[in-house]
């Protein structure tokens, strides 16, 4: 299941940077945390949590960013568009199947991926 993950962050990456549309360069970089950076919905895809995990207000763990609601092991997740933190770790923005609840979640909490094309989330516009 790890390997999934892994493979699938490993593709995002390649998607990110042949898009010419890095998460991780300098300007997308500063725009992220807390509020949330610009989303979009721009991936079809979807995931399925691996456990139940807090979605959060911006793309890091801990108590960087506020707690939107917590998603249950099994729910599926509807992506909108996705970035790399500044600590290296890709992050979806997302829709809990059958819900309102949107916010983000780290990749390492999912697996079960569908249709995702890992689409960066538009820069932030001055």
């Amino acid at each position: 299941m790890k390997t999934l993950g892994t493979l699938a962050a490993a593709g995002a990456l390649t998607v990110l940077s042949l898009a010419g549309a890095s998460a991780a360069s300098a300007e997308s970089a500063a725009a992220l945390g807390c509020p949330r950076p610009m989303v979009a919905n721009l991936d079809p895809g979807s995931g399925v949590m691996k456990g139940a995990f807090n979605l959060k207000v911006g793309p890091y763990a801990g108590t960087k960013c506020p707690i939107v609601s917590k998603a249950a092991k099994g729910a599926v997740l509807y992506f909108h568009c996705w970035v790399e933190n500044s600590r290296g770790t890709l992050w979806v923005y997302a829709r809990v199947k059958g819900t309102a609840k949107h916010g983000w979640m780290s990749i390492d909490n999912l697996t079960g991926f569908k249709n995702a094309t890992f689409q960066p989330c538009p820069p932030r516009r001055r």
